[in-house]
C-alpha cells in the first residue's frame, strides 16, 4: 500500500515540459478552479473591458510578428498601426525572424502619418523594426541593415539556434551558434553587439539557452548592450526561475508575454500563474511586456494586449508596474528614452 502512494505520488511530481507537474495540470483542469481562482483572486471581480486604456496610452509593443512575413500573419503591419494608433500607444517594433523589416515599418509608418494629415487619425505611433538573424550571425549584413531608417532591434537566431536544437534534445541538427565550446562569445557575434550599442538599438537574445545565454548576457554588460530574453516561459526556450534572475542581475530584461499566459493553441498545456510569479519574482523594473501576437490562431495583437493588461491587473500586478513593464523597460531597451 505504501509502495502504491509513492508511486501515485511520484507520477503526480512527473514534469510536463521543463518546470509545470502532472500535479499542476490536474490542479488547472479541476472542476473547481475557476472558483478557486476567484476566491484566491478577489481583485479580478473588478477588472472590466476598458480598464486597460489608460495603461495602452504611451505604452510600446517591442516584439510583434505582422504580414508581410514568411508565413501568414493575422494583421499586417498597417492594421495593427492603426489599431495602436487608434489605443493612443507611443510605439510598434515589428520582428521578422530571417529577414529586416524596418522597410516595411517605414512604409508603414508614411502610411500612418498620411493618415493623420487626412484627419482619419489623430495619434502619431511610432513604427519600428529591425532585423532577424536566423541565416547566420553576419555583421556585414547587419551594419548595412542599420542604415535603413526605422532600424530599434536586433533579434538573434530563433529557430536556427544551437541553443534550441539543443533544448529540443536534437544537437545534432547544429544550427547558428554564438558562444564557443570554452563559453566565449564569439567574435563576429561580439562584433554585431558592438554595433547595437554604437548605433543605440536594442537585442533580443532569440530562442537559445542558458549555455549560450550567460556569457551573451555578460558580454551585453561589458559593452553596454540593451538587451532582453524572447519569451523565456514559452517552452520552446524556456528557462527556470533561477537562470532569470541570474541573467537579469547582469542587466538584461525578461520579457514576459502575452505567450503563454493567454491559453493559446501553440502552447495548450501552461500555467498562466508562472508569470505573474516571475514578474514578483524578478521586480517589474527588469521585466518587459510584450505581446509576441501576430500568429494566425491568435487574436488580432492590441487585443491580445488589451486581454494580457487585464489579466496582469487581475492577478495582482499593480497598474504602475504594468506602466513601468510596457512604457518605461521597452522604451529603455530600444533607447527611446
Amino acid at each position: 500500500m505504501c509502495d502504491f502512494a509513492a508511486d501515485a505520488e511520484a507520477a503526480r511530481q512527473i514534469l510536463v515540459g521543463r518546470v509545470l507537474t502532472v500535479e499542476r495540470v490536474r490542479q488547472l483542469n479541476a472542476k473547481d478552479y475557476f472558483y478557486q481562482m476567484l476566491k484566491d483572486n478577489p481583485e479580478m471581480l473588478k477588472i472590466y473591458p476598458g480598464i486597460e486604456n489608460k495603461l495602452l496610452e504611451g505604452a510600446i509593443d517591442c516584439h510583434i510578428h505582422a504580414f508581410p512575413d514568411f508565413v501568414y500573419r493575422s494583421q499586417d503591419m498597417i492594421q495593427i498601426a492603426i489599431d495602436a494608433s487608434k489605443a493612443g500607444m507611443r510605439a510598434l517594433a515589428f520582428k521578422d525572424h530571417w529577414n529586416i523589416s524596418c522597410n516595411a515599418a517605414y512604409l508603414a509608418q508614411r502610411h500612418i502619418d498620411y493618415l493623420i494629415e487626412k484627419g482619419e487619425l489623430t495619434h502619431r505611433v511610432e513604427i519600428y523594426g529591425g532585423s532577424g538573424t536566423c541565416f547566420g550571425m553576419n555583421p556585414d549584413a547587419i551594419r548595412v541593415a542599420l542604415q535603413y531608417p526605422n532600424f530599434k532591434m536586433i533579434w538573434f537566431p530563433t529557430f536556427t539556434s544551437l541553443g534550441f536544437w539543443r533544448g529540443a534534445g536534437q544537437p545534432e541538427k547544429g544550427g547558428v551558434r554564438l558562444v564557443s565550446e570554452s563559453g566565449e562569445v564569439l567574435p563576429e557575434v561580439a562584433e554585431i553587439m558592438k554595433m547595437a550599442a554604437a548605433k543605440k538599438v536594442g537585442i533580443g537574445f532569440g530562442h537559445t539557452d542558458f549555455k549560450e545565454l550567460l556569457p551573451l548576457a555578460k558580454k551585453a554588460k561589458e559593452l553596454g548592450v540593451r538587451a532582453t530574453l524572447d519569451h523565456p516561459l514559452l517552452e520552446l526556450n524556456k528557462l527556470l526561475l533561477d537562470e532569470m534572475l541570474e541573467l537579469a542581475d547582469l542587466g538584461v530584461y525578461v520579457g514576459t508575454y502575452c505567450q503563454p499566459m493567454i491559453p493559446s493553441l501553440y502552447q495548450p498545456v501552461a500555467d498562466p500563474m508562472e508569470t505573474i510569479n516571475t514578474i514578483k519574482a524578478i521586480g517589474p523594473e527588469r521585466c518587459i511586456i510584450g505581446s509576441d501576437f501576430g500568429q494566425v490562431l491568435h487574436m488580432d495583437s492590441i487585443d491580445g494586449m488589451r486581454v494580457f493588461i487585464r489579466a496582469l491587473l487581475a492577478f495582482g500586478i499593480k497598474e504602475h508596474e504594468v506602466r513601468m513593464m510596457l512604457h518605461d523597460n521597452p522604451a529603455k531597451l530600444m533607447w527611446l528614452d
